[in-house]
């Protein structure tokens, strides 16, 4: 497909590619907010030869993370854990995701977390076993699995 020389002036040349100072862009920049957040106020005991493969989602409708941790996962709003991250950078200490969830699920070693397109759903994979939640019952702190797909 040929490109005119309109369209080669909206593409990305890595030989401009630069590094240092922030430029003004109407793009998007990500920027660093405050420190790591911890997931449990002490050791998260997570196995480091086999951590969990996906163990965060993040649903933009309900502003809520979901987050693994070594007995099942946390839900929180996402507002409150950057709030947190802010604290821990300004003040050397904040709260654990533990600490400002909304619900902890305590169903075993999650491995995997997701959620659906809609935001609806969290499933989360605990060993041959995947477990369906409804996020509005999570938020309503009603944390039992309304489905249970076994291997």
């Amino acid at each position: 497909m040929a490109v005119s020389e309109e369209e080669r002036d909206d593409f990305i040349h890595l030989d401009e590619e630069k590094e240092g100072n922030r430029e003004g862009t109407s793009n998007y920049f990500f920027k660093k907010i405050g420190e790591a957040v911890p997931l449990k106020p002490l050791d998260s005991n997570f196995d480091l030869k086999s951590p969990p493969a996906q163990p965060l989602a993040v649903s933009e409708r309900f502003g809520l993370i979901f987050v693994a941790h070594s007995d099942g996962f946390c839900v929180a709003r996402t507002k409150d854990v950057i709030e947190s991250a802010t604290e821990i950078g300004e003040k050397g200490n904040g709260s654990s995701i533990q600490e400002l969830s909304l619900v902890d699920v305590s169903i075993g070693r999650v491995y995997i977390l997701a959620l659906s397109t809609d935001s609806t759903m969290i499933a989360a994979s605990v060993g041959g076993e995947i477990y369906f939640f409804s996020v509005n019952s999570l938020l309503l702190k009603v944390y039992f699995y309304f489905y249970k797909l076994a291997s």
